[in-house]
């Protein structure tokens, strides 16, 4: 907000301004709260399907699936034993 440094400003027309600055801060302020949540509603969704891929891989003992099985993930295992 610029001002001439001649005219005073008048404390009204500040007081308009900042107050509709302040509600279109508090509108933004709204859709972050709103995005962060659903970022962190797809954070716990993600580590609920991480911990339960963990489990099946924890009960086999060593981790790893037996031959022409996948490990929980869809994926089997190459001849290789690459992924």
């Amino acid at each position: 907000m610029t001002r001439n440094a001649d005219r005073p400003a008048d404390p009204a027309a500040v007081t308009v301004s900042l107050a509709a600055e302040a509600a279109v801060l508090e509108g933004r302020i709204g859709i972050l709260r709103e995005a962060i949540d659903e970022v962190d509603a797809q954070i716990h969704a993600v580590c609920d399907r991480i911990r339960r891929l963990e489990r099946p891989m924890a009960a086999s003992g060593d981790g790893e699936s037996p031959p022409g099985e996948g490990s929980g993930t869809g994926l089997t295992s190459s001849p290789a034993g690459r992924p």
